[in-house]
């Protein structure tokens, strides 16, 4: 008797083992791809954020700039998996430019994303644009302005495809790959 009795046990604990483990390996399998996942995002970030305070301080040489910012994401490979984009936008100059146009813009890296400036107004907010065209006028006081209220505008882009270490997207596809890559593409701008 006794030794049935242990044998019901032995065989519950391997029932239970054999309903928990997958549960487990799932876990496991998102907080490593989750904890990796936000790294990545984290240091995307802080690139556009140090690019753009950096050309903002008129540090507007291209591949010097372009070859900094690469370095500082590592660990992650912003040439191989990455994009970079370094925009400036110029303020309208004149009645018959009014508009801001972009004046210059360079990039590095291999991933086959398009920068956002690309979009109608630049992907600007209406005030930042609005502050970037040319005025004959200043709206609030009707003065004579003959310029516009700011001179240019840096955008930064940063772009990486991040790929997860473990099975778990395979069977969750939309939630961490975006349609069309192998992997999760990440990205942030920074406007200065």
């Amino acid at each position: 008797m006794k030794r049935s009795r242990q044998g019901q046990e032995k065989g519950i604990a391997s029932l239970e083992l054999a309903l928990i483990l997958p549960w487990l390996l799932i876990m496991v399998f998102w907080i490593i791809d989750f904890g990796r996942l936000m790294q990545a995002s984290l240091i995307v970030t802080n690139v556009s954020r140090e690019g753009g305070s950096i050309v903002s301080r008129s540090f507007n040489s291209g591949q010097n700039l372009l070859d900094m910012l690469v370095a500082s994401g590592s660990p992650l490979n912003l040439n191989g998996s990455g994009r970079i984009y370094v925009t400036r936008i110029a303020a309208g100059t004149s009645p018959s430019h009014r508009n801001p146009t972009i004046d210059t813009q360079f990039s590095r890296g291999s991933l086959g994303v398009t920068s956002s400036t690309s979009t109608q107004r630049f992907g600007l907010t209406n005030a930042i644009y609005q502050h970037l065209r040319y005025r004959e006028t200043d709206p609030d006081t009707g003065a004579q302005q003959n310029t516009s209220d700011i001179a240019e505008v840096w955008i930064v882009e940063v772009y990486y495809l991040y790929s997860p270490i473990t099975p778990l997207p395979n069977f969750i596809q939309n939630l961490v790959i975006t349609p069309g890559y192998n992997g999760r593409v990440i990205g942030s701008r920074a406007v200065f």
